[in-house]
């Protein structure tokens, strides 16, 4: 199968969010092997497993709204080859969030707050994935650009809750 000109700087970005992933897996290796000299507290961890569910479950929600009512009704206008494979892209970096999403939910139940700060990087990987290519077609795009500021402000949220209690 031969490579489209067009497809090559999506396979790039791809190639580097999965090598900053596994820099960020490696780090996160590193730094859990080091024992910790204090507990987890309970009552700390039931308040971050709380706040942490319902954080996956609203962004669970507010994702799946974003892919059906702004990319999958994009894709379906798109003519020009270069936006539909960005489209389509996105569509799956999206939905491969809302997994890791649903994985951070059950990690978080689970008390596995290792898995669930591994879970967010990757949902954090997965939308940059599909805010790169929508800003060489759409540029400033207020939709793409009100999404994805929500969204970091929800990973930033998740990641600072799970390590306080997983470290």
């Amino acid at each position: 199968m031969a490579l489209h000109m067009n497809k090559i700087p999506i396979v790039i970005i791809s190639l580097i969010s999965i090598s900053h992933l596994s820099q960020a897996i490696a780090n996160d290796l590193i730094i859990s092997s080091t024992p910790s000299s204090s507990p987890i507290n309970n009552e700390n961890g039931a308040s971050v497993k709380s706040l942490v569910s319902s954080l996956m479950v609203s962004s669970m929600s507010k994702t799946e709204d974003f892919l059906h009512r702004i990319i999958l009704v994009r894709l379906d206008a798109a003519v020009d080859a270069y936006k539909k494979d960005c489209l389509e892209t996105c569509k799956e970096v999206y939905e491969d969030a809302v997994d890791a999403m649903k994985n951070t939910l059950d990690d978080v139940n689970e008390g596995n707050y290792y898995k669930a700060n591994v879970d967010v990087s990757a949902m954090s990987t997965n939308m940059e994935t599909c805010k790169e290519c929508a800003n060489e077609i759409y540029g400033d795009d207020p939709e793409f650009t009100k999404f994805d500021n929500w969204s970091h402000v929800v990973i930033e949220d998740a990641l600072t809750r799970i390590t306080s209690v997983s470290t």
